[in-house]
């Protein structure tokens, strides 16, 4: 009986293994051919047509004709361009850390809570913005920030703060600020998601073990908790500073790059040159040389985490 089953067993496997050698090696990579295709359609060919229009002087209707450098040699003594890029700067740092701490402090409340009721209401509270239109929350902000009739100065005006009460918009030296608290205190959903699942990831018994060596809840988070999900974080923070880098919504909706450029960015600057002045090729320069910062920063940033991980592996 045991020589039986065990020759039918090896019969199971000779057959598996026919059946899985006969599956080509190829097989598995045709399920990602759509995607590949799509990538290559919506994402590649797009940006090479804009690195070899920048090199040209395409307007969207003549025939592009090569103008060497050209356009790039504008663009660098172009002062609306330093302004823009100084301001998206500004603005994505400020954007970032706000947003990056708030949403590890709502995940570490979340996390720390004993109910898990609690904490699947709590969760849901704060992702339930995500499926809110950007525009309708840029509108709301916008009328929040009115400087007649608006939310923000007829409370101050109802507490008895006249003299703080502004044009918050129309000023350049309050309206990037303004940019950049839309939203405050509300936690970005996404970065909110990936560190709450990095701290839900960690082992309870390393946080029981803390609690019996008598190690406070404040000690632990920067002794255990920040340690521990430095990845994540670190992921939340470079995707943060690509989507800053490239934002345009915001400052299109509300200050359409006023008071004075005061919140132009390269992206709200690269429409109006190529849809309100008809400059494709300049355009497609001021694409190109955002997207070399953005790969550039992508790409320093990734290599001193992993040169990080790497070193205290090593250690």
């Amino acid at each position: 009986m045991a020589s039986g089953s065990l020759a039918t067993t090896s019969t199971t496997e000779k057959r598996q293994r026919k059946r899985s050698s006969g599956v080509p090696v190829y097989v598995p990579f045709l399920f990602l051919l759509p995607a590949i295709i799509l990538l290559v359609a919506f994402r590649y060919i797009p940006a090479f047509s804009a690195v070899y229009h920048s090199f040209t002087d395409w307007t969207g209707t003549n025939k592009a004709s090569f103008v060497g450098l050209a356009q790039y040699q504008a663009l660098f003594a172009d002062p609306i361009f330093w302004t823009s890029l100084r301001n998206v700067l500004l603005y994505t740092l400020g954007r970032t850390l706000l947003t990056t701490a708030m949403a590890f402090i709502a995940a570490e409340l979340v996390y720390n809570l004993h109910n898990r009721q609690s904490q699947w209401l709590w969760r849901v509270t704060f992702t339930l913005p995500m499926v809110i239109p950007a525009t309708v929350i840029l509108l709301i902000w916008r009328q929040i920030y009115a400087a007649r009739m608006g939310l923000l100065n007829e409370t101050l005006r109802a507490i008895g703060l006249d003299s703080w009460a502004q044009p918050w918009l129309g000023q350049p030296n309050t309206a990037l600020l303004a940019l950049m608290m839309i939203g405050f205190p509300l936690v970005s959903g996404f970065a909110f998601l990936v560190i709450s699942s990095a701290l839900m990831e960690l082992s309870t018994e390393i946080n029981e073990a803390s609690l019996l060596d008598g190690c406070s809840p404040l000690r632990r988070v920067f002794a255990i908790d920040i340690p521990s999900i430095i990845g994540p974080t670190v992921l939340v923070i470079i995707l943060g500073i690509n989507a800053g880098l490239q934002e345009f919504a915001p400052m299109l909706i509300i200050t359409s790059g006023g008071p004075v450029n005061a919140t132009q960015t390269p992206g709200l600057y690269l429409y109006q040159v190529a849809f309100t002045y008809g400059k494709f090729g300049y355009a497609t320069a001021i694409g190109t040389a955002l997207m070399i910062i953005t790969l550039a920063f992508s790409y320093f940033t990734l290599r001193a985490r992993y040169q990080g991980a790497t070193d205290v592996e090593v250690q």
